[in-house]
């Protein structure tokens, strides 16, 4: 009863228009009111501030500020030169560009909509121009930004790790055999599909181009390296490692490129902070929304009824993905995370399952999400740069989401995909 209530009154605020902060923090205090009356209510804004209180998730406010840094000092076009140089003469040349770049952006910012803000508007117009269709353009876009929380580094596995105390290097590891297989599933679906477009391929870059392009972006290049590196060897946390990625593209955008000009580091401070608050205040009503679902034994409770029906692990498996992927059509995915997590995770453990290939399976679920209708952000924010209908990049997008749903199934399925790494690396 107390789950329905506070689902039931949080989807149904949801509903009406109410922003999802306030949708949650009124469910809540709902369910508190009617579950544990005697409870005092100062305990409320404690459980809000602590849900933000770990030193872990600084790393977020850097890591938005890192992608920024690297939108605003035109670093996103020598990434995307370099791209050219490398695979613009295949077919489908700025398709295979976008998706190339997105995997080097990845490596960098860790957010989904940081990659497709900085890559879409560069990108999008550029497939326009010489004939790409507008929805095509926007569904690729759209579809190689989930690179970003699944190539560490990665906001959202910073969180689930904090949530589900595993390691932050361990998730991050864990995400770089399905990102790649991402992008190679989206690369070939890119191949296949310009086919119909009839574009003429555009000329293979020389041996002086491409070593002029990897010049120009070397330093760039070097940024995913620094930050996984450095966490993996050991030399500093996430945490530092978002300073140092910040001071290091800092550096290079304003002493060597000399692209960074006064007013772009003001703005890309504003937009950061903006991008971090708006998370935090997420997490901090989450964590109230989280601490009910513990308080209630509703995770527990909820463990028990499923093991007791005595389901086979796998169909255990396929039902926790469908759920995760009916919840992120209308949530945010952070929030969902915070909120399914904790309900979810005595249960995966009781069938066996890893706690770090869990931790994947969720974000790549949520991540599915904010591409999908109705609610999907990034539809609307890729539609508007390629000034088209919605119902078009949704419509173009479905066979890119094709190769999404089947890497998470390999990742459901086949733990060595999200295992291996983690297990060669840091010795699990």
């Amino acid at each position: 009863m107390s789950l329905a209530l506070l689902l039931g009154s949080m989807l149904g605020l949801a509903a009406l228009g109410i922003p999802l902060v306030f949708a949650l923090l009124a469910s809540s205090l709902l369910t508190i009111l009617v579950f544990s009356p005697d409870l005092p209510l100062e305990v409320v804004p404690q459980i809000f501030v602590q849900g933000m209180d770990s030193f872990a998730l600084l790393a977020i406010a850097l890591f938005f500020l890192a992608g920024e840094l690297m939108g605003a000092s035109g670093v996103i076009t020598r990434i995307l030169d370099f791209a050219r140089s490398l695979v613009g003469h295949l077919r489908g040349g700025l398709a295979q560009v976008g998706i190339l770049a997105s995997l080097v952006m990845a490596g960098v910012s860790g957010s989904a909509v940081a990659d497709a803000a900085a890559i879409g508007s560069v990108l999008i117009r550029s497939m326009r121009q010489v004939g790409y269709p507008a929805g095509f353009a926007a569904a690729l876009v759209m579809t190689a930004s989930i690179l970003g929380p699944i190539i560490p580094p990665s906001i959202p596995m910073i969180i689930y790790a904090v949530l589900a105390g595993t390691s932050v290097g361990a998730m991050f590891l864990a995400g770089i055999v399905p990102g790649l297989l991402i992008a190679v599933g989206l690369g070939i679906v890119a191949y296949w599909r310009v086919g119909a477009f009839g574009l003429p391929p555009e000329p293979r870059a020389t041996g002086t181009e491409i070593k002029r392009a990897t010049s120009r972006a070397v330093l760039a290049l070097l940024a995913p390296v620094i930050i996984v590196g450095g966490i993996r060897g050991g030399v500093f946390t996430a945490t530092e490692a978002g300073a140092i990625a910040v001071v290091y593209i800092l550096a290079i955008s304003t002493f060597v490129f000399k692209g960074l000009s006064a007013r772009g580091l003001g703005e890309a401070l504003v937009r950061a902070a903006h991008g971090t608050s708006a998370v935090l205040v997420i997490l901090g009503a989450s964590s109230i929304f989280a601490w009910i679902i513990a308080d209630q034994g509703i995770s527990r409770a909820f463990a028990d009824m499923i093991t007791g029906l005595g389901a086979p692990g796998w169909l255990v498996l396929l039902l926790i993905n469908v759920l995760f992927l009916a919840v992120g059509m209308f949530l945010d995915p952070l929030a969902a995370l915070i909120i399914m997590v904790p309900i979810f995770l005595p249960l995966i453990q009781s069938i066996g399952m890893d706690t770090v290939q869990f931790g994947v399976m969720a974000v790549l679920n949520l991540m599915i999400g904010l591409c999908t209708p109705p609610v999907g952000y990034l539809i609307y924010m890729t539609a508007t740069m390629g000034e088209v209908r919605p119902t078009e990049v949704v419509r173009q997008s479905l066979p890119f989401i094709g190769v999404l749903l089947a890497v998470l199934l390999l990742v459901t399925y086949v733990p060595a995909l999200t295992l291996l790494l983690p297990n060669l690396v840091a010795g699990r």
